[in-house]
């Protein structure tokens, strides 16, 4: 393989370390598709998981404070994630990757734009029916694409809670629901030398930047937080749109 693979992965891996240090996710959505360019999709979600894991660890470990806050409430959610998971790896080998980065893209945009409507009324933390059914959705998309931060944040950013409280519930959903992909992933034989290799490379960006997102991350206020995290969200969600609209025209 090309150093200059190596060097575009290393990269991609650098800014999206960065951005999940500051908003709870961006590395999975740059890296997934940087490692899938070159490798397929299962090795991609193999590699990119573990440092995920990782990142979200001490994302939780620096916002542990937040676990007084309380946990029950997204008890559901975690659970409801897991099946979806389960679901997604099932489906993972004969879905086109385009149709489900565009169903997620979709997803995010209608969810903001509710949001946003419902600006004045925060989303309630005891819906069970809402946290069945993000956390159904965030498994799927984690066992598809592997990219179920944002429907994670979009599902956080809704209930206006404080930006720690925000960070340690999505970065310990996504230990829960990594810690089974690893498991799942490793069962079927997609975590081998290759997968082991890429995951050494990708060691010190993330952790470079992680670094550098810790430090942008202490700038902002709860309401700048949730703003520019509003705003990335709707505008990947967007970019998955379009840039993935032939696997709706495929689909038909």
């Amino acid at each position: 393989m090309s150093p200059l693979v190596y060097i575009l992965v290393f990269c991609a891996a650098f800014v999206g370390s960065g951005l999940k240090a500051v908003g709870g996710f961006g590395f999975a959505t740059l890296t997934t598709p940087t490692v899938a360019i070159f490798w397929d999709v299962p090795t991609a979600i193999a590699v990119i998981s573990i440092p995920t894991l990782c990142t979200s660890l001490m994302n939780a470990w620096r916002t542990r404070a937040a676990v007084h806050e309380g946990l029950r409430p997204f008890i559901p959610f975690f659970s409801m994630s897991l099946v979806g998971l389960a679901v997604g790896l099932t489906i993972l080998l004969n879905t086109d990757p385009r149709l489900m980065k565009f169903i997620l893209g979709a997803f995010l945009i209608c969810q903001i734009v509710w949001q946003w409507r419902q600006s004045e009324k925060p989303a309630p933390e005891e819906s069970l029916k809402r946290s069945l059914g993000m956390g159904a959705v965030a498994g799927l998309m984690l066992g598809t694409i592997n990219i179920p931060s944002h429907v994670i944040a979009s599902y956080l950013t809704g209930m206006k809670i404080s930006k720690e409280r925000y960070l340690f519930v999505l970065s310990a959903s996504q230990v829960v629901l990594r810690v089974a992909a690893i498991a799942s992933i490793a069962a079927a034989g997609y975590i081998g030398a290759t997968a082991l290799w890429l995951i050494l490379v990708l060691t010190t960006p993330v952790l470079l930047g992680f670094f550098v997102g810790t430090k942008i991350y202490n700038i902002f206020t709860d309401q700048l937080f949730f703003r520019i995290v509003t705003i990335i969200l709707f505008v990947m969600g967007a970019l998955l749109v379009v840039m993935n609209f032939e696997g709706l025209a495929a689909f038909f």
